[in-house]
């Protein structure tokens, strides 16, 4: 049977079993006032937050303990027959947690705060005392099956397989969390079907309580993440026929309805602007394609796609760059906005020095970028090319700036800069790569793996083996050489003067190259970092945090190209940060990637 139809059976049985939100064994006691469902909504979602716990986890929780989020009635504070308290029917009968019992009568915030507490505690169990679940990525919602067991109890009755038939068991208290989860997340289409766990794997202790002969599983197919940590300028992927709402509330006027796409968050969610309800979701404000429409789309609608690194510039998109990997740095590399050749070479050593790579005019630093370098509190600057390239006017502005130390490396041509660059690299690498000199689309997408792998990135001519390329290869005894890009680059003479044994890798056009250096190099695609293919500066700073993140960078444009939709299949990509405003790749270029 299909993961999608067990699931739907799985719910229905849920919903014969659970038809109502409801705690057995309520009795009354304590003194409280009872907050607004919408207060509550945002301190559960505050609270689950700051302990890095999918809020949608914790409501549904406080949504089952405490017959839908009642902390106290007619101030007094419920409590279970087992003595649970409040909201989250917090118990520590051995004072595991140190708990403040009188705190947990009368403050709400403190009940909260100790029951995800002791939730995410239970998740640490993982992989020793409960099974681990797939990856155990907090942010997915299955994943935190058995942690939310182990919250009310690893007893029999809460087992996922029944002992007299090894049938699934619905009738659990975590089973009956994640049906909440569905109901009250737009139908959230949740995996957890479980085939994986056998009854034989399970251990009926005569206690009454349960322990795992396994302590690990894989349940394939889609796993749902949280809704709740979408950020400005992520983006996700909207469901086809969702609504647009001009207000972050059900009944406000429509605006529309999306397609299936991939949109960009503009700001932090919004609660529902009702305070009566038990939605657990959220509002996003999005624009869709091309800047088309734009509005509140409800969150369980959003499926993560990734993140656009962008500001309205190359000099503020290489900041935000460097905020993605850095708070601090001692180093910062420091290239020229307007041109490419000395800086191509420049990811291998900015890899080594852990420095992000930021940039500059030619005649003038520009002064945000001055203000990021003394963010970092970089103690030193490496400015790469000469003083054609970087004038000593920017040299003298970084000095005023309180930087200790301002390097440079450059050389007489873009190629004897690359050999002083692969010289300061040092190391004994057994390989180079080669790029031609002249354009940057292929030494740029294989600087990831160069930097990586610490080696130097070197440049030449189309006709033959430039000289200083030559001498870098003969000085650092390299043994052989990886050349990017077909023939029209480097011409099949220049690749005979390289050592034997080396190889190249080529593509039919510069986006088809990029995918060739991750297919035949075996780079990492969890993430894939997306440049534009028609200008360097984006996949330029971009190239080392890509190489920081252990990923790779594929360049892209407004055409469906064969060969990257080749690549999201066979590899079946699905998380892409995009490097650039749209400017520099369009809506149309990510949602490309989509399809």
């Amino acid at each position: 049977m299909k993961k999608k139809n067990r699931f739907v059976i799985l719910i229905m049985s849920l919903l014969l079993v659970f038809p109502h939100a409801t705690s057995a064994e309520q009795t009354i006691t304590g003194g409280c006032v009872q907050p607004s469902n919408g207060e509550i909504d945002r301190m559960l979602t505050s609270e689950a937050l700051k302990h890095d716990v999918p809020p949608e986890i914790v409501k549904a929780i406080a949504f089952v303990e405490a017959f839908g989020w009642v902390h106290c009635e007619d101030g007094e504070t419920i409590i279970s027959g087992d003595g649970g308290i409040g909201i989250m029917q917090v118990t520590d009968p051995e004072n595991e947690y140190n708990l403040d019992e009188e705190r947990l009568h009368t403050d709400i915030a403190y009940n909260i705060s100790a029951g995800v507490s002791i939730l995410n505690d239970k998740f640490g169990y993982s992989g020793s005392v409960i099974p681990l679940m797939n990856d155990g990525d907090r942010d997915k919602l299955e994943n935190w099956y058995f942690a939310v067991m182990a919250y009310n109890g690893l007893v029999q009755k809460n087992s996922p397989r029944l002992k007299k038939d090894g049938s699934r068991n619905t009738n659990t208290y975590q089973d009956k969390v994640f049906h909440w989860i569905y109901e009250n997340n737009l139908e959230l289409p949740l995996n957890l079907g479980l085939d994986e766990v056998l009854l034989e794997d399970l251990i009926y202790r005569d206690n009454g309580t349960i322990g795992f002969r396994k302590l690990s599983y894989n349940t394939g197919g889609p796993l749902q993440s949280t809704r709740h940590k979408f950020e400005k300028n992520d983006l996700v992927v909207v469901t086809a026929g969702a609504s647009l709402r001009e207000l972050p509330f059900s009944k406000s006027n429509p605006k529309g309805k999306a397609e299936r796409e991939v949109v960009t968050i503009e700001d932090a969610f919004s609660f529902d602007q009702s305070n009566n309800n038990y939605n657990h979701f959220v509002w996003y404000p999005i624009v869709t394609k091309n800047q088309s429409n734009s509005g509140f789309v409800a969150s369980p609608y959003l499926a993560p796609f990734g993140k656009r690194i962008s500001g309205p510039d190359r000099f503020e998109t290489a900041i935000e760059i460097s905020k993605q990997g850095w708070d601090k740095a001692e180093t910062v590399i420091l290239a020229r906005s307007e041109d490419f050749p000395d800086a191509l070479a420049g990811a291998p050593l900015a890899y080594k020095l852990n420095a992000p790579i930021l940039l500059t005019k030619q005649s003038s630093l520009n002064e945000k970028t001055k203000a990021r370098i003394i963010e970092l509190g970089a103690k030193k600057v490496i400015i790469l090319g000469g003083k054609s390239a970087v004038s000593d006017n920017v040299e003298s502005s970084l000095k005023k700036a309180g930087v200790a130390i301002v390097d440079r490396i450059g050389g007489a041509t873009r190629y004897e800069t690359a050999r002083l660059i692969a010289e300061e690299l040092g190391g004994n690498p057994e390989k180079a790569i080669v790029a031609y000199g002249k354009n940057f689309p292929d030494a740029l997408a294989i600087a990831p793996y160069a930097a990586k792998n610490g080696y130097p990135i070197l440049l030449t001519d189309t006709s033959s083996l430039n000289s200083s390329t030559a001498k870098a290869i003969a000085e650092s005894k390299i043994g052989k050489a990886i050349v990017v890009g077909g023939t029209a680059a480097v011409s099949d003479k220049t690749f005979s003067q390289l050592p034997n044994g080396s190889i190249r890798i080529r593509g039919a056009n510069r986006y088809a190259t990029s995918v060739e250096i991750i297919n035949q190099l075996n780079m990492p695609t969890d993430i894939i970092y997306n440049a534009t293919g028609q200008n360097f500066a984006d996949a330029l700073t971009g190239s080392v945090l890509a190489a920081k993140k252990n990923s790779s960078i594929l360049l892209i444009d407004d055409q469906v190209r064969p060969e990257i939709t080749n690549l999201i299949r066979s590899k079946k990509l699905d998380t892409f940060h995009v490097l650039g405003g749209r400017g520099a790749v369009s809506d149309k270029a990510v949602n490309n990637l989509l399809k």
